[in-house]
């Protein structure tokens, strides 16, 4: 079972999509920010990272940073409910893919499984 680590700090968000994409087949574990989102990457395995773009703390763009230089191999893909503040665009000159919320988990699993199937193909 591929492995995602989420990192939201919604609390209902995070729990909604633990359930979703526990259901859909996947390990996932959640943390509601980005800072004990790079010490679980250093600390654990994962397939996947699912980053909310607005945390406090670290953001999902300086989340991004520091997670593409410890684990460059994974693929992230962000989440943001703030479209019009260059999130996406931020998020893409890194090579992240970020979906807008309320996100639809159909087009979200296929983004999932996607990137980790061209993980593997790599």
């Amino acid at each position: 079972m591929p492995k995602i680590l989420i990192a939201e700090d919604d609390a209902d968000v995070r729990a909604f999509l633990q359930d979703e994409l526990t259901e859909a087949g996947f390990t996932v574990t959640g943390v509601d920010n980005g800072a004990d989102a790079v010490v679980a990457a250093v600390e654990g395995a994962y397939d996947l990272y699912l980053l909310d773009m607005l945390m406090p703390g670290l953001d999902g763009i300086q989340t991004i940073r520091v997670l593409k230089k410890v684990t460059p191999d994974v693929p992230i893909i962000g989440l943001t409910g703030y479209v019009g503040l260059g999130y996406m665009a931020q998020a893409s000159a890194y090579g992240v893919i970020c979906l807008a919320k309320p996100v639809v988990m159909a087009d979200l699993i296929r983004e999932i499984n996607e990137a980790i199937a061209a993980r593997s193909a790599e």
